[in-house]
């Protein structure tokens, strides 16, 4: 099969299309026929060295960890799937970018219908790490209002649609070209970070979700309610300034699951929640999706960054 593999810590152009053997698959995992996989910011971080200290890559590494794509094959425990599914899902390790992958049955679910293989690929990784955040760490509650740091980037854009499903009173931090985007997904009041110091004009806060990390996270807890919740999942949470502002401090894990994804689909395929591609290349040009990703997280300001679309870049595979 046709696969992108990295041999070494490097850059995007070290991205490179080989022929690989097909995986093998365990009595309890799928082998899916891979129809589209999602670039996502921790792909080239990985793949660049800039956590290794965190999660090291064994090379030749495929990255890759959200998919979509239909089963072509499986182990002899799978009871809750058969052969010519359309499933989605998230590896957690790597392996999306090939013709095919294969994975443990915990992680994936049947695919919204309502999407298409490459909008479905779009989805797991981010919407389950906004899931989770909200609900399994931050216990979000209707009737409660919620600060979501970097509202306008993938994760962001569906903790902004699950807070506002939920009935939370939803504020954003982001640029104001993404106010009208933001609003139109359920966000109750857009803060520009450039301009407005958001410690400023927000007080009793029940929830931060804290999306960018840097001082966002220890000015946060100068709005926040006694007994509020901060969420971060890009760095640890600072102890000490939690605890004097009695505030719950807990830096996340993102788990895949089954179970997660399907409580996802629900919403998906009635309409509660949607999702947005901003890109799509064919396999073989992976490299230009992780430039792409790179340039949109820079924090050089250009033209082309201020016009970008709003939503995931995605590989069409087959």
């Amino acid at each position: 099969m046709k696969a992108i593999r990295l041999h070494d810590y490097g850059t995007p152009e070290s991205l490179v299309m080989e022929e690989v053997p097909v995986p093998e698959i365990k009595d309890n995992e799928v082998l899916v026929k891979v129809h589209a996989a999602s670039v996502n910011p921790i792909d080239w971080k990985k793949g660049s060295g800039a956590m290794k200290a965190f999660f090291p890559v064994h090379f030749p590494w495929i990255p890759g960890e959200d998919f979509a794509g239909t089963i072509a094959a499986i182990g002899k425990d799978v009871q809750d799937f058969k052969i010519g599914d359309e499933v989605y899902g998230d590896t957690g390790h790597g392996g999306a970018y090939a013709e095919y992958v294969a994975v443990k049955t915990g992680i994936i679910a049947k695919k919204p219908g309502s999407l298409s293989f490459t909008e479905a690929a779009s989805v797991p990784l981010v919407a389950e790490t906004a899931w989770q955040g909200l609900f399994k760490y931050a216990k979000l509650e209707k009737g409660q209002s919620i600060l979501i740091h970097g509202g306008a980037g993938a994760v962001g854009a569906y903790a902004v649609q699950f807070a506002r499903h939920a009935g939370a009173k939803v504020i954003v931090t982001a640029s104001a070209t993404d106010e009208e985007f933001l609003k139109s997904i359920g966000a109750d009041q857009v803060l520009d970070y450039k301009s407005t110091r958001f410690e400023a004009v927000l007080s009793n806060i029940d929830v931060v979700f804290d999306l960018v990390g840097g001082d966002n996270q220890l000015r946060s807890f100068q709005v926040m309610k006694p007994g509020g919740i901060l969420v971060a999942s890009t760095q640890p949470i600072d102890e000490a300034a939690a605890t004097k502002h009695q505030v719950t401090g807990i830096f996340m894990d993102m788990k895949p699951s089954t179970a997660g994804l399907n409580r996802i689909t629900e919403l998906l395929d009635a309409g509660e929640v949607r999702t947005s591609i901003a890109n799509i290349y064919p396999l073989e040009q992976a490299t230009a999706g992780w430039n792409d990703i790179a340039s949109r997280h820079s924090k050089v300001a250009t033209a082309a960054k201020e016009k970008r679309k709003n939503g995931k870049t995605v590989l069409q595979v087959i």
